[in-house]
């Protein structure tokens, strides 16, 4: 059994699966204050490149934390399978409009008001929160993931299992491991 294979065609199916425990993420960054961990929503799988898709407001404290490292890491849990994958990579901002602007025409317009606030994600409210559609796009942000390194762990009764993966340049394909669990 590839392991690699299914693990990215369980996040491609998370992906359009809305009900799918691997479509809310754990996202975790560094700055100099430290390491943060936020939950976002697995929005695109690229199998092939081995990237994932995520969007953000470019005010958020993730962006302000990737200009000080793109170093990301990514929690999975499914607890109906009892399976973890963590991944670790870098995550960038898409700066293609024409890309962006594909992503952007795909968020629905109760959606929109997310990116429209006129302070930043994590401000205080203060006397409430105060909205202008005519910035929403401009505060919208497509985030591509790039994995590095896979580490897949299925608790069972009968016997855990462990797998880490580095993914080979070279050749595009991921190196096993078996790995003590």
């Amino acid at each position: 059994m590839n392991h690699a294979v299914e693990i990215w065609q369980t996040l491609l199916r998370a992906t359009v699966d809305k009900k799918h425990p691997w479509r809310v993420v754990s996202f975790c960054t560094a700055s100099a204050e430290g390491p943060a961990a936020r939950s976002v929503i697995l929005r695109g799988a690229d199998v092939e490149h081995k990237r994932l898709v995520f969007y953000t407001d470019s005010r958020s404290q993730k962006m302000s934390h990737l200009q000080h490292t793109q170093a990301v890491a990514l929690l999975f849990w499914n607890p109906r399978s009892n399976e973890q994958l963590r991944l670790t990579g870098k995550a960038y901002p898409l700066t293609d409009d024409t890309i962006v602007n594909a992503h952007w025409q795909r968020i629905p317009d109760y959606a929109r008001k997310d990116y429209a606030t006129l302070s930043a994600p994590g401000a205080a409210t203060g006397a409430g929160v105060v909205h202008d559609f005519s910035l929403a796009r401009q505060h919208f942000t497509v985030l591509e993931f790039q994995a590095e390194h896979m580490d897949w762990l299925k608790l069972d009764r009968e016997g855990h299992q462990r797998v880490g993966f580095a993914l080979n340049r070279q050749t595009g394909t991921w190196d096993e491991t078996a790995l003590v669990p």
